[in-house]
């Protein structure tokens, strides 16, 4: 062997190990970016799951005094006697209490549609800050 070919042959080498070096570290990097973004999505579902539990817990707290007040005015405006009321509100629970399931069943399915809106717009941000760090 000449010199040269020597001298090309020692280049390539380390130039494999350049390459080597640099192809560990990328998945090094990669690897510590994909435990980063798991950690990412595992708070934003326990996030998201506090949030879902609190909004619920402050629908039914609200719901419960909106009917109180509501009762309570009705029975104060509506000039009936006691019997009359009584008569009056039995007939109504049957067709309310419909009524009611129908407006829970839609307060639950906007729920969950605001929470999956919320979610879409986390996955989102997190994207874009992926982007814009690499």
């Amino acid at each position: 062997m000449t010199v040269e070919s020597e001298t090309l042959v020692e280049a390539a080498r380390r130039f494999g190990e350049v390459i080597q070096a640099e192809r560990t570290s990328t998945i090094t990097a990669l690897e510590a970016e994909r435990a980063a973004a798991i950690k990412i999505i595992e708070a934003l579902r326990k996030e998201n799951d506090r949030r879902a539990s609190a909004a619920g817990g402050r629908f039914v707290l609200g719901f419960l005094i909106g009917a109180a007040i509501g009762a309570v005015a009705v029975s104060m405006l509506v000039p009936k006697s006691g019997d009359e009321r009584r008569a009056s509100l039995t007939a109504n629970i049957g067709g309310a209490r419909a009524s009611l399931s129908d407006r829970l069943r839609g307060a639950v399915d906007a729920g969950k549609q605001a929470t999956a809106a919320a979610e879409q717009e986390l996955w989102a941000e997190y994207r874009k800050r992926v982007a814009a760090s690499q």
